[in-house]
């Protein structure tokens, strides 16, 4: 018996990673195969591609993420467990993969696992994730609606969707919400302490996180725009109207995709950039925009993840033996 029980604590660990690399691999395959059968119907020949561009959006999409990674670092200071800024970092770009599986609980697993090694458990980190991540996209959509109030004030629907969404993702994430919710979901009974240590999280305190993360959603932004000059369009914008409307479409595109639940928003984000940026750069471009976009993102989350992954590996060896 105790032989049967030391070959599953042998094997059980690494048919869990097995299946999570599957889970991913299909999730990524999936993605591009996607975005690649839309690149044909449109037509589109890569000899026209301006690739400095592409590779400057996808240095713009990593860069952006940084103050969101560094707001779910602070999230874990105030919870009691934080972790050191590498190892965070790896956790928040190599759980990002973990969006392209459905239901997105994979995010949570990946993360969770890189941070084992750092003494964070998992129902601080699960915590941890849902309130970044629902302060991320509240920030988001309000950003969103935000610059279509004022500038685009034709998308009154839309308008009204980003502040649906702000809404729905922020009352969640407002601090006393938070904790009873933390309360009603038992995590007092895995995690004691940890809804006093909630309380840390006040609004005076986030206010200055909130700023950062909406600088991260320009950044995104300006990621799209850089996109967009990579292919051949029209522009019937200045740069910086142009730059201004792609941060809002990026926000409200990802937010949406997010809100979907389906992995990785595929067909609602390129459904809002479609709506919102056809009109300024037609509506080829806009979906050629879309779907490089999809993948430059897609390509710069598995670089930075291959060459995350190795950092920190043998100190998570060593927690496993």
């Amino acid at each position: 018996m105790s032989t049967v029980r030391t070959n599953l604590k042998h094997w059980l660990p690494l048919v869990f990673k097995l299946a999570i690399g599957a889970l991913l691999a299909w999730g990524l395959h999936r993605t591009i195969l996607s975005a690649l059968d839309d690149l044909r119907e449109q037509g589109w020949r890569a000899s026209s591609l301006r690739p400095a561009w592409l590779a400057a959006a996808g240095g713009l999409y990593l860069l952006a993420f940084v103050p969101s990674a560094f707001f779910w670092r602070h999230v874990l200071a105030t919870l009691g467990q934080p972790p050191h800024v590498v190892p965070a970092l790896r956790a928040y770009y190599i759980g990002h993969l973990g969006k392209y599986v459905p239901g997105k609980a994979m995010v949570i697993v990946l993360r969770a696992a890189c941070l084992r090694s750092e003494g964070v458990g998992t129902a601080v980190a699960t915590a941890s994730v849902f309130y970044e991540t629902l302060s991320t996209m509240a920030v988001g959509a309000l950003l969103a609606a935000t610059i279509l109030a004022v500038w685009h004030r034709d998308q009154v629907q839309l308008v009204l969707v980003a502040l649906a969404l702000a809404i729905v993702a922020g009352a969640p994430a407002a601090p006393g919400i938070f904790q009873w919710l933390a309360r009603l979901a038992g995590i007092e009974r895995v995690a004691p302490g940890v809804i006093d240590r909630l309380g840390g999280l006040s609004y005076r305190s986030l206010l200055v996180w909130w700023l950062a993360v909406a600088a991260g959603w320009c950044l995104l932004g300006a990621s799209l725009w850089a996109t967009l000059q990579s292919i051949e369009y029209t522009p019937t914008l200045g740069p910086a109207r142009e730059i201004v409307l792609c941060t809002a479409v990026a926000a409200l595109s990802i937010v949406a995709g997010f809100a979907s639940m389906i992995p990785g928003g595929i067909g609602v984000r390129e459904l809002v950039i479609l709506e919102l940026l056809a009109p300024a750069v037609g509506s080829g471009p806009a979906l050629v925009c879309a779907v490089l976009s999809r993948l430059t993102g897609l390509v710069s989350e598995l670089m930075i993840s291959i060459i995350l992954y190795p950092v920190g590996r043998g100190r998570e060896l060593g927690t496993a033996e």
